[in-house]
């Protein structure tokens, strides 16, 4: 880029004088147009009236959330673009801090203490990677992946300077990540391993990949080799009890999670072990767990707020576990006084919005319809239900079909549904997965809408969409069982994509579960072709 048209770069630090270092070795390379915050708030309040092209963020930031955190939060909130770069410079080389970095895809990891010379080279190369594969970028912006694409294979197919094209098959990779074409970057991330072991943003997009493609025994097997490395161990674990909890082995899962110190476990990682102990009636270890996290992090006023919520949302789970009694009331007010006590330090709308719809539940739970009717009166005038997080809708879903509001209700749990199928992040996926499966238990709508689904996943397979329709005929079938069509659509999805297996369903368990089953002649004869041709495919 030239210097009429600088870099636009945000430096995020907490440290004044290494803020000022920072921007003053930045300057001393080009005239860059240079915004300068201490923590994360600030960054988010400056991404609301401008752009940047590159943020250096420090890994820590004093008394507020980390670097790694704030990043993830503007992502989900969609305050950062695509083409935005994202360099961390920290002084902690811990494996589970680099570990955490990673699993943000960052540009580049700067670790102090830095000379000037490796920092003004590293940039450099940043800047001249940068002006090569711009167009991609501006695709990137407006979600043109496949354009992206085109042009990231032009570039490749038509000579790169060799010391470009790493970045390019990068960039490439994470093009296919974020347009969901995981079997494509599943071969990608295959052919980068197969020149060298050792490139670990590799193992990471394999791993992600091939955990949406719904082959999660290929996962545990690369987790597994992974946890030998100290730099990767902790991650390694999550992904682990990510996948042992989305098979419903929840004892598994919390075992794994054990392995990770419980100061060292982030938010996401918390709701796992929560959710573990939650599907195991652990009421007592999941409560402890989550007031130990509130005490650890009540200088830190964003990542308080979350972890109190967490245990407010937990007392509202069991008050709608017991009948109307003495306890229920217990539960609702102590969800309540956590939800208060959360709304005195709640400094983001996204925030503002989750204890809104929390507030609402509790005041139906408490019978007290009118109340719970005001809140989300008010809500639909203040807030955009699309920027919300599923368990939030989830929230919403709930109180609207308490009062009587089915047609919102319905509408909400299709927003879920859209959320859920474009999901990139594991953790979000599993707990989002479950979080809504135990709602239309509980609301005694599984059949209407496991049906539903499986609708969504015909019109998708006549679309040729198979990655998209292997997921809703899994989840119809998961869903509601028993069914010969879902079973049956599962197994011929299955067929289609080349699996033999989809998030710990298999072909030989779904063929002993249609062979348990009365089928119609029709269907007999679907299930005979399947099963023939399945049994002359090599099993992947």
């Amino acid at each position: 880029m030239s210097d009429l048209n600088p870099l636009r770069i945000a430096i995020v630090e907490d440290n004044a004088t290494a803020r000022t270092n920072l921007r003053s070795h930045l300057l001393s390379l080009k005239s860059y147009d240079i915004a300068s915050y201490s923590n994360g708030k600030e960054l988010r309040n400056g991404l609301r009236t401008a752009d940047f092209d590159a943020i250096f963020i420090d890994y820590h930031l004093g008394q507020n959330k980390n670097g790694v955190e704030w990043i993830q939060e503007l992502r989900d909130t969609n305050l950062l673009k695509a083409s935005t770069g994202i360099i961390f410079v920290t002084s902690d080389s811990m494996p589970n801090t680099i570990g955490q970095i990673l699993d943000m895809y960052p540009d580049l990891i700067i670790i102090k203490p830095y000379t000037i010379r490796n920092l003004l080279s590293s940039f450099t190369h940043y800047e001249k990677v940068r002006d090569k594969i711009k167009p991609a970028l501006d695709y990137l912006n407006k979600k043109s992946y496949e354009l992206a694409l085109d042009f990231i294979d032009d570039k490749l197919n038509n000579g790169i300077e060799n010391r470009f094209r790493s970045d390019f098959i990068k960039l490439k990779g994470r093009v296919l990540l974020q347009a969901q074409k995981y079997e494509s970057a599943a071969d990608l991330y295959n052919k980068v391993l197969n020149r060298s072991q050792n490139v670990m943003w590799a193992h990471w997009g394999l791993i992600k990949s091939e955990f949406f493609i719904g082959k999660w025994n290929h996962c545990q097997d690369m987790l597994d080799r992974l946890i030998e490395q100290s730099l990767t161990k902790d991650k390694a674990y999550e992904w682990l009890a990510s996948v042992e909890l989305g098979k419903k082995n929840y004892q598994k899962a919390e075992a794994l999670l054990d392995k990770i110190k419980e100061s060292e476990l982030s938010i996401q990682a918390t709701r796992l072990k929560t959710m573990c102990f939650k599907m195991q009636g652990k009421t007592d270890a999941a409560i402890k767990l989550l007031e130990r996290k509130i005490q650890g992090n009540l200088s830190i006023r964003e990542r308080m707020v979350d972890y109190t919520m967490e245990l407010a949302r937990y007392h509202l789970h069991l008050a709608d576990q017991v009948a109307k009694n003495h306890h229920k009331q217990d539960e609702l007010n102590e969800a309540k006084k956590l939800i208060g006590r959360a709304s005195r330090n709640i400094l983001d709308r996204h925030a503002e919005m989750q204890k809104d719809y929390m507030l609402a539940l509790a005041h139906l739970m408490e019978d007290d319809a009118q109340k719970a009717h005001k809140i989300m009166l008010a809500n639909e005038q203040h807030h955009r239900m699309e920027d919300a997080s599923i368990v939030t809708k989830i929230d919403a879903v709930k109180v609207w079909f308490g009062l009587g509001e089915k047609g919102k209700a319905n509408e909400l749990l299709e927003s879920c549904d859209e959320t859920l199928m474009s999901q990139v992040n594991h953790i979000d996926s599993i707990v989002s997965t479950e979080l809504i499966s135990s709602t239309e238990k509980s609301l005694g709508i599984e059949k209407n809408r496991a049906l539903a689904i499986n609708e969504k996943g015909m019109a998708h397979f006549q679309k040729s969409q198979q990655t998209k329709a292997l997921q809703c005929f899994h989840r119809a079938y998961v869903m509601f069982p028993g069914v010969p069509a879902f079973a049956l659509n599962l197994l011929q999805s299955l067929y289609e994509c080349g699996q033999y297996e989809y998030k710990g369903v298999n072909a030989d368990t779904i063929i002993n579960d249609l062979q348990n089953l009365a089928l119609n002649d029709k269907n007999q004869h679907r299930f005979n072709m399947l099963a023939d041709a399945l049994s002359h495919r090599v099993r992947a």
